[in-house]
């Protein structure tokens, strides 16, 4: 029997959504899936789903909460591993990383690739 490890997932806003008239892209998205460019063997380890913009953001606000459904946001297959500068939060017995900063050096430093000066 093969046993697969399940993959952190990162949630990041799609580019070219409406909000008040206008059309916008996320920057702090943008920059995760800049960082997954510069690394793809990172990108290789995640499940990456894209969000619309309109609330409820599904499926993260049912993987987190209504309360958790800013982006990028990165949920931890498990229970994530320590890493300097970065909180592991939890919701709805799930561990996750919130702000861009610490979702890049957590990752940076997870999959051993250069951190963020």
């Amino acid at each position: 029997m093969v046993c697969l490890m399940a993959k952190d997932t990162l949630y990041v806003l799609r580019p070219g959504f409406q909000d008040k008239g206008a059309t916008y892209f996320c920057p702090y998205s943008a920059q995760v899936i800049g960082f997954l460019d510069y690394y793809p063997q990172v990108r290789a380890t995640l499940d990456v789903v894209e969000l619309g913009f309109d609330k409820p953001r599904e499926p993260l606000s049912e993987v987190l909460g209504e309360d958790l459904q800013s982006a990028p946001m990165l949920v931890l297959a498990g229970e994530g591993e320590p890493v300097t500068n970065v909180t592991i939060a939890h919701a709805k017995g799930r561990a996750y990383v919130e702000k861009t900063i610490q979702i890049l050096r957590y990752l940076a430093a997870t999959r051993g690739v250069p951190l963020p000066h």
